[in-house]
């Protein structure tokens, strides 16, 4: 049985220090999603991406178990997914922040793995990339410790989190779609 329960946030962070590229865990863990969005064909040597060669046995189980959970959460549509983000009791310009690196690195994984995030025919999928990219650009330096900003931060993280799974989802039915297209286009 596979893991359903992802690392946390501080628990990566401390793994991810001890790698050559120190990469912040929200955005290491936004590249690991993109990067599963993008479907089976593209595993990659995802974990050189984010340690940059360096890492240590605990820190390589620690990066797998980040990537299956990650990868069993979004394939099962669980609700369970969760975006891995500082704890609530941390200031919200700094949970704001690590939102716009988790963004950053989902579109970053999205690249790597050839699917288009600009100049994309209109759908939902599109809309809930185009809504990503602006968070990704969010001045988190402005944001106030207020309990408006505080409201809105809590209703991003929850909408960052279902269009994930939306743009999961879509991608798995274009793979199938396609699949289907060219396993009849052999049989003609």
């Amino acid at each position: 049985m596979k893991p359903t329960s992802l690392p946390k946030f501080f628990e990566l962070s401390a793994s991810l220090n001890k790698t050559t590229l120190k990469l912040h865990a929200s955005q290491a863990h936004g590249l690991i999603c993109g990067i599963i969005c993008g479907g089976s064909d593209h595993q990659m040597a995802w974990e050189n991406l984010i340690t940059g060669g360096k890492t240590t046995g605990k820190t390589h189980e620690l990066l797998q178990t980040l990537y299956e959970t990650s990868a069993h959460l979004l394939d099962s549509y669980l609700v369970e997914f969760q975006l891995i983000l500082p704890a609530d009791s941390q200031a919200l310009s700094e949970r704001a922040e690590a939102l716009t690196l988790w963004c950053q690195g989902f579109l970053t994984g999205l690249k790597l793995v050839n699917i288009p995030i600009i100049d994309r025919e209109s759908s939902e999928m599109t809309e809930a990339i185009n809504d990503i990219i602006e968070i990704a650009k969010m001045n988190y330096e402005e944001v106030v410790a207020s309990e408006e900003d505080e409201a809105a931060y809590t209703e991003l993280v929850e909408f960052i989190r279902v269009a994930v799974i939306l743009i999961y989802q879509d991608l798995r039915e274009e793979e199938s779609s396609q699949q289907s297209s060219s396993s009849s286009a052999h049989l003609h």
